[in-house]
Order: structure tokens, then C-alpha cells, then sequence
């Protein structure tokens, strides 16, 4: 059971991610992904993170949106379908590799530096209380 679930959660990260990287590609941002799915931005965020679940409807409401379609494809012709789309990106220069960490260090939202004078160590910050 535990194998299944690992499995599960390995290829849905592996399609968001592939998702993910499609909407890059096609310009679309989250917002965008949002307004035409229904969705909240932070859902979409947590989906292509892989820390939330997606459901078969939102899934294919998010290719669409990214127009791309979901299909089902025997095993024995994957290979060859990956290769098609390969070929595809490299006719149309596009770059469908896969993208490093996305976003901003935790924490560093607008925050200026804090001057020389003001900074303290973590040990000083205890001491005063």
C-alpha cells in the first residue's frame, strides 16, 4: 500500500511539475492560471510545489488553461511520444528543461538589510530577555 502511495505521489508531482514548466513556457503566470481555472493562487502555488493534491478536473481545466491536453498513453509508445515532444521544443526553441528552485528565499519579502549598528548575534538578541 505504502509502495502504491509513494508511486501516486511521485508521478502527480512529475506531471505538475511537467505542468508547471508548460505554463512557464506558454508566458501564462499563476494569476493568469488562476482566472481561467477557478482557482486560487495559493492553491496553484501548493499543486506545482507538489504540497497539495490536485484533482482530475482541476488538472485538466490547468491544460487546457496552459493549452496543453491530457492523455493516456500505453506504456510501450512513450518513449516514443517523449521524443516527439523533444523534437517539437527543439523546432520551436523551447526550453522544457528542468528549472531550479522557483521564488524567493523564506523571509525576504521587501525586508531592507539592517544597518551595521542595529544588527545583533542570535546570542545578543536572547541575552535581553
Amino acid at each position: 500500500m505504502i509502495e502504491t502511495r509513494t508511486r501516486a505521489l511521485k508521478e502527480r508531482v512529475q506531471l505538475m511539475s511537467c505542468m508547471m514548466r508548460w505554463r512557464v513556457i506558454r508566458g501564462k503566470t499563476q494569476q493568469e492560471l488562476c482566472r481561467e481555472t477557478g482557482s486560487a493562487q495559493a492553491q496553484i502555488s501548493r499543486i506545482e510545489s507538489g504540497r497539495a493534491g490536485v484533482t482530475l478536473g482541476l488538472a485538466i481545466d490547468m491544460g487546457k488553461a496552459i493549452e496543453c491536453e491530457l492523455v493516456v498513453v500505453p506504456l510501450e509508445l512513450k518513449k516514443h511520444i517523449v521524443q516527439m515532444v523533444d523534437r517539437y521544443a527543439q523546432q520551436c526553441e523551447l526550453d522544457i528543461e528542468k528549472r531550479g528552485p522557483v521564488g524567493r528565499p523564506r523571509g525576504s519579502l521587501n525586508k531592507p538589510p539592517m544597518p551595521a549598528g542595529r544588527q545583533r548575534s542570535m546570542s545578543e538578541s536572547f541575552a535581553a530577555f
